[in-house]
């Protein structure tokens, strides 16, 4: 691609990001992802500290590590299996609202 080409897909990606950002919906989502990221790294982050890798998650777990991968991701989990994976690190889990 040439250096013009790549300046107009900047400005495109740029103009798209600030008309997503303005929609009503945007504060919501952007919530709700930023909630389902933290609850991947704090589970990613028990799992490191206990020194157990996804697989050995997974069997505590009775799951795979693909699952347990795609937990860590921030896929969208019920809180059973947050409870279930911090059972599975040697944790509990605790919810606060603040």
């Amino acid at each position: 691609m040439n250096r013009g080409t790549v300046k107009r897909m900047k400005v495109a990606t740029a103009t798209q990001a600030a008309a997503i950002r303005k929609q009503p919906c945007f504060d919501a989502v952007s919530q709700e992802f930023s909630v389902e990221s933290e609850i991947a790294r704090e589970l990613a982050d028990a799992r490191r500290d206990a020194g157990l890798s996804q697989g050995q998650i997974a069997a505590l777990m009775g799951t795979t590590q693909s699952v347990v991968s795609r937990i860590e991701s921030g896929a969208n989990v019920s809180v059973e299996t947050v409870a279930r994976y911090a059972v599975a690190c040697g944790k509990r889990l605790e919810v606060r609202i603040r």
